[in-house]
């Protein structure tokens, strides 16, 4: 490799590692995309929001969310949410209705503190202490540790 090459070459992994480096950065309301705009006004009426942060990750941009009541969510560029948690309990809006129902019917008294989606998966914490697993499609999986 001659030397024009290697040294563009070494100038990308840079720039590469500059971006991703960046980390976590202020992000404000207005520069939100307009449908991650739209789904905060419709699931936070009476919260206020106390920061917005902004992330690039490796397939989108994540942006994370305080909120003054103690709620704090994380949401992808296209307003698809990735992760919601209150200590008190989340509003029941952001769980899929069959896991609802999986909680309501076996855990009666329990309080869903937290819920997670990925790609195969789906995860929610009652309580602060038990996690469940659920499938892509809302069907129970198990009890993690």
């Amino acid at each position: 490799m001659n030397m024009k090459k290697l040294a563009f070459v070494a100038m990308a992994c840079m720039m590469s590692l500059a971006i991703f480096a960046r980390g976590k950065q202020p992000v404000t309301f207005e520069s939100l995309p307009q449908v991650v705009q739209d789904e905060i006004h419709k699931n936070f009426e009476t919260e206020q929001i106390q920061f917005i942060t902004g992330e690039k990750s490796f397939r989108h941009f994540v942006y994370t969310f305080s909120m003054d009541e103690g709620t704090k969510m994380e949401m992808d560029e296209r307003g698809g949410l990735l992760e919601v948690s209150n200590a008190a309990g989340i509003d029941s809006v952001f769980v899929p209705q069959k896991i609802k129902e999986y909680v309501q019917k076996t855990f009666p008294n329990a309080t869903i503190t937290e819920y997670k989606y990925e790609s195969m998966k789906q995860e929610i914490e009652l309580n602060g202490k038990l996690d469940l697993i659920f499938d892509r499609r809302g069907s129970f999986i198990r009890i993690d540790d």
